[in-house]
């Protein structure tokens, strides 16, 4: 789905790596914004098994469709200002339990490839990668998510062919490392500031990212790849209840 006609053009690069696998898609032009009802009907339409969304500026749309769905919304923040900052962080800084899987800005090709991964993917078990003692809280994150999922996961300093990795990365590194297989990064701080801005604008140029910390969201990410949706509209229940709990403090 392109946010408007002008984002079409960088979503071509999707549709040829779709067509040259054999994949059936759809293409479509929505805005989370002016279009929210044609949204509804999109997504209404069929159980799609992986949605990619292109946006850019305030870029809501990968959001508002990973809010709408359990299937895995992968999406391509696109240019408009700043470098395409604004719209990589209004795309890969989801809130907890929402995720998307950000490519770098204007990285469509790295969409598609991830998403025929992700249709091939039959990986049972998540391997946690990261360097000894580094990103501890972002890796219990995790490891809450996948137990209440009860997925199996392992930790190494690498991932392997055979698992979804969830790969944590220190946001003072120059560039994602060296990954194998079906890989979600995770940026890691103990402290952040305005200045990781940029260094993520950078480090996101290669490979689908989690926002900053958000471990959590790499794993239900995770359980949306394998297709755990009965297990993922539970937890979406209990998402829902929290926020209709605080809504009746405050509104009585």
């Amino acid at each position: 789905i392109a946010a408007s006609k002008s984002d079409v053009e960088i979503l071509r690069k999707v549709v040829d790596i779709l067509y040259q696998n054999k994949v059936q898609y759809e293409f479509r032009v929505c805005s989370a914004h002016r279009t929210p009802e044609m949204l509804d009907s999109i997504l209404a339409e069929k159980n799609y098994e992986v949605i990619i969304t292109a946006a850019g500026l305030a870029a809501a749309l990968p959001g508002v469709v990973a809010a709408k769905t359990t299937a895995p919304v992968i999406g391509v923040p696109l240019t408009g200002a700043f470098e395409g900052l604004d719209a990589l962080l209004s795309i890969i800084q989801m809130p907890p339990g929402i995720p998307v899987l950000t490519t770098g800005v204007n990285n469509s090709e790295e969409a598609g490839k991830t998403a025929i991964a992700i249709l091939n993917c039959k990986a049972k078990r998540v391997t946690l990668a990261a360097a000894k003692g580094k990103s501890q809280k972002a890796i219990d994150k995790a490891k809450d998510i996948l137990n209440a999922f009860q997925i199996p996961c392992e930790s190494g300093a690498t991932g392997k062919k055979d698992s979804i990795n969830i790969q944590f990365v220190d946001i003072n590194e120059k560039k994602p490392p060296q990954h194998t297989g079906l890989t979600i990064f995770c940026p890691t701080t103990e402290k952040d500031s305005a200045n990781d801005a940029v260094r993520l604008l950078n480090l996101t140029k290669e490979g689908v990212w989690v926002g900053l910390n958000r471990g959590e969201n790499a794993a239900v990410a995770a359980a949306e790849i394998m297709r755990k949706r009965e297990e993922l509209a539970g937890y979406r229940k209990i998402m829902r209840q929290k926020v209709e709990e605080a809504d009746n403090e405050v509104h009585g």
